[in-house]
């Protein structure tokens, strides 16, 4: 008998099951969800912690973390094949402008503890002029990152350099050292190895940047219209989460470490590195600032001309957040731990 064919996020739904390992056992009352996340970085740690300290299921939830890339993370919010999702802020923003109606409930935080690296060689960014610099993907964190990062620096990502789609982080970074590529944005653990190599920092997202949205918990419109209930039991595990994270250090790189498919104890001086300059750069109250979006859409604008004159509170509904923060529950939260 021949098999049927599955629509395309359906299909990478259920062929790439969830981040992390095997299934946890369904609870009768718990709320099934498909939850895209971009990519296997340690932004998404409230994430990563929600589903393996436990906080998902405390909630009701049972939640499946499905590592997808950020465009079929669009497709599939839209489709209603994933239901919410971690994921860059310029994909999301880009789609809403085109009237996808998916909005953000939350940031992950509004600086990253990202650098730009370049070779020894470039010491100013004059010298990145007519050079290709590396994303893993138009649209995701990094991609977003960088273009901040070379605004801040007097250039046009547009017309001074040709960012192009490179791979991943050691794809990248290799491609560096071999001077494929001129400029990458890296994160922890990488940062250790290029200080090792002598390569250069060109730009440090966490003391010059301005704010921005980076990474993002969102959702379309209609599904958090149709279901409040989950909306709101899904940022309580998630705040919940952050408050975990920042206060149990060891507990959180040991969840980090599995939900990134970190070989541990082998990476251990990698991963408290990495801990160490995420949870620095993570809100306790992950609310959208409006400033932040205005810069997002400012950036996006370069290319996207309906985006300078969007109204940046259309992009986040951040009722949600302000209605748990008024009942006392982040608080409330941050005391527990």
């Amino acid at each position: 008998m021949q098999g049927k064919i599955l629509p395309p996020v359906l299909a990478l739904v259920l062929s790439l099951c969830f981040v992390g390992g095997g299934p946890l056992t369904v609870r009768a009352e718990s709320r099934k969800l498909a939850v895209g996340i971009s990519a296997l970085s340690a932004g998404y740690s409230p994430l990563y912690i929600a589903k393996g300290g436990g906080f998902f299921e405390k909630f009701g939830l049972d939640v499946d973390l499905i590592l997808m890339e950020s465009s079929p993370i669009v497709h599939g919010l839209i489709a209603g094949d994933v239901k919410l999702a971690g994921v860059g802020a310029t994909r999301i923003v880009a789609s809403n402008v085109e009237g996808s109606g998916i909005l953000i409930l939350s940031a992950m935080n509004d600086r990253q503890p990202y650098v730009l690296l370049v070779p020894p060689e470039i010491k100013e960014p004059s010298q990145l002029k007519g050079k290709k610099v590396g994303v893993a993907q138009f649209g995701g964190l990094d991609d977003t990152a960088m273009r901040f990062a070379l605004l801040k620096l007097g250039l046009n990502p547009e017309k001074d350099v040709t960012i192009i789609q490179a791979g991943g982080k050691a794809t990248r970074f290799s491609a560096l050292q071999k001077g494929a590529l001129s400029a990458i944005v890296i994160d922890p653990p990488y940062t250790l190895a290029a200080k090792k190599l002598g390569l250069h920092f060109l730009f440090d997202f966490i003391e010059s940047s301005p704010k921005t949205v980076y990474g993002t918990v969102s959702a379309k419109d209609s599904f958090i219209k149709q279901n409040p209930d989950t909306i709101r039991n899904f940022l309580k595990a998630y705040i919940t989460a952050i408050q975990f994270y920042k206060a149990h250090k060891p507990e959180s790189i040991k969840i980090m470490a599995k939900y990134m498919r970190i070989d541990m104890p082998a990476k251990a001086e990698e991963m408290e590195e990495t801990y160490n300059a995420f949870v620095r750069a993570q809100k306790c109250k992950p609310y959208i600032e409006k400033e932040g979006v205005q810069n997002l859409l400012n950036e996006l604008g370069e290319r996207m001309p309906k985006a300078r004159t969007a109204d940046p509170q259309r992009f986040v509904n951040m009722q949600f957040l302000k209605d748990l923060d008024d009942s006392g529950f982040i608080d409330s939260a941050c005391k527990e731990n």
